[in-house]
């Protein structure tokens, strides 16, 4: 019977972990399951220039941002890190570029919009 109970409980945990990860955006599928970064993606396709959107790893909190990586294009240094809500969690601006490539790690591009270059 306590055995049982342990089980139980242990079980009962591992589920609240679990829910308490897919609610902070450890998601399978976040461009999916995340309305706010759905709504990002859907957005890219009214831009003439190539946009990556990135997960990441900021402060152990899994966050996501967006990058203009057109070739064609080139633009001061600027991030954005929104959390699993569409939260800013921080941002980086011009001279915080060093800081950036130390405190966001495991970059994963979830989404690349590339531009119909039909002209």
């Amino acid at each position: 019977m306590k055995k049982s109970v342990c089980v139980l409980v242990i079980l009962i945990g591992l589920a609240a972990c679990s829910n308490r990860c897919a609610s902070k955006g450890q998601s399978k599928n976040p461009l999916e399951d995340l309305t706010w970064l759905k709504e990002l993606k859907e957005s890219l396709k009214d831009s003439d220039v190539q946009k990556t959107i990135y997960q990441a790893s900021y402060k152990k909190e899994t966050v996501f941002y967006l990058m203009v990586t057109d070739p064609r294009v080139r633009l001061a240094f600027g991030v954005t890190l929104w959390d699993c809500e569409g939260k800013v969690i921080r941002e980086f601006k011009s001279g915080e570029s060093e800081d950036f490539e130390k405190l966001v790690i495991d970059r994963v591009v979830l989404y690349e919009y590339i531009p119909n270059k039909t002209e």
